[in-house]
């Protein structure tokens, strides 16, 4: 299962709570493109996860993520930093990885 760094928490609490979303919103991680190399995700802002999503809820941070992206993310982390603008940025580690 995909794990959520505590710094992924906070950004992503900011971001849904910042919103004027409902309090079920969070970020939901879809598959755009698969292929034997690997997936092209997206990631948006939504109200409540859409059906068959896996929840990933932690410290009122959520995650929904589609099928395929749950399969692929599986053995992943994910973390985030806010850049100089306050624009979150998002990155996949697999985990044990630094």
């Amino acid at each position: 299962m995909l794990v959520l760094t505590p710094i992924a928490v906070e950004v992503v609490s900011a971001i849904t709570s910042a919103s004027n979303l409902p309090n079920a919103a969070g970020v939901r991680i879809a598959a755009v493109k698969t292929s034997p190399e690997g997936a092209n995700l997206s990631a948006e802002l939504v109200d409540c996860p859409f059906d068959g999503d896996q929840v990933l809820a932690q410290k009122g941070a959520r995650v929904y993520l589609d099928q395929t992206a749950a399969r692929y993310l599986d053995d992943k982390m994910l973390t985030a930093e806010v850049d100089v603008d306050g624009c979150p940025r998002f990155r996949l580690w697999e985990e044990g990885l630094n």
